[in-house]
């Protein structure tokens, strides 16, 4: 059973406990990469580089050589390509715990759904450390390390192939039921005779609630896709590693400018070797401190659909044994 281990603050033993697995985990590395989600323009809650420095402190003081990543949007934003990206992380002050990449180049990867286009400086580094800030999304439910390498490990276009794929097709007769309509997060569906959708990010949430299968996604479920990039952008890394901030969880993702109201205040800090390990302590803490299905109360889905999904496609195991340091 993997350990994740649990604090409510990132206090010394903790950042020992870290320090100790960092040195095992890129024993041997020249550079690794971090892999990081610089956010939105306007987005308070996203990281911020103060928080980020004890784990770049840390790993200068193991002599590990890092630089910053992340890859470029399919939206329009300043983080849709490599020069306005960098120049907005360089505006936020990520330049000063380190190098920043933002570059546009990948490697072809064929999956079972799609061939899928991985990040190349994450695949040429000695080790990906993946640092991932917790928060909702109202297309996966909730965003976690999964999603950071789903989407955040991979190029434009398999981001929007990945959007795109889990898209609804109908193919059946509609009953006027309109769970549909009340399912999609974005009030994208209206059903009169049969539904008819004016705006769809392809969260597949309608194809899960329909009891008539009036729907089909037009390539497969969005979590499915979206946990199979993860799961084969993680089998191109040559070491890996995984930290999970749950500070600030806002409804919405750190794509957004704005993110909507906070859901949940923090429930501290987790790392882990193993990604799918640590998404689901992630939920069942933010879970347990709510009381309730937070995600699925705020966007219309749990986010457990992409979590089953990783572990199927081998990325890891979702029980785990918690480790407290506070």
């Amino acid at each position: 059973m993997t350990k994740v281990y649990h604090s409510t603050e990132l206090n010394h033993l903790f950042l020992s406990k870290l320090k100790t697995e960092i040195q095992d985990i890129f024993n041997g590395c020249k550079i690794i990469a971090i892999k990081i989600h610089f956010g939105e323009p306007g987005n308070n809650t996203a990281f911020k580089p103060e928080q980020i420095k004890p784990i770049t402190d840390l790993l200068k003081s193991l002599n590990i050589n890092y630089f910053f990543y992340d890859s470029s949007v399919d939206y329009e934003s300043p983080r849709n390509n490599p020069e306005t990206h960098k120049k907005i992380a360089i505006e936020k002050g990520w330049g000063k715990l380190g190098e920043i990449r933002t570059d546009d180049n990948f490697i072809s990867v064929k999956g079972k759904n799609m061939t899928y286009q991985v990040c190349k400086s994450l695949a040429d580094a000695d080790g990906v450390l993946v640092i991932s800030h917790f928060k909702g999304h109202y297309c996966s439910g909730f965003g976690g390390a999964i999603k950071n390498l789903g989407m955040g490990a991979v190029s434009k276009k398999t981001k929007n192939d990945i959007h795109s794929g889990g898209r609804p097709k109908i193919i059946g007769n509609c009953i006027q039921c309109k769970k549909c309509e009340k399912a999609c997060p974005i009030g994208g569906i209206t059903v009169t005779d049969k539904p008819e959708i004016s705006k769809c990010y392809g969260c597949s949430n309608c194809i899960y609630v329909c009891p008539q299968k009036v729907f089909e996604p037009k390539l497969n479920f969005f979590d499915i896709l979206l946990a199979e990039g993860a799961s084969i952008a993680q089998s191109k890394f040559k070491k890996k590693y995984f930290i999970s901030f749950l500070t600030n969880i806002t409804k919405e993702c750190d794509c957004e400018s704005d993110p909507k109201e906070i859901i949940c205040e923090g429930c501290g800090f987790l790392f882990s070797y193993d990604a799918v390990a640590i998404d689901r302590a992630a939920y069942d803490l933010v879970a347990k401190k709510i009381g309730e299905n937070p995600f699925l109360k705020y966007n219309f889905k749990d986010g457990i659909e992409q979590i089953n999904a990783a572990e199927e496609f081998g990325m890891g195991g979702q029980y785990y044994e918690s480790i407290e340091f506070s």
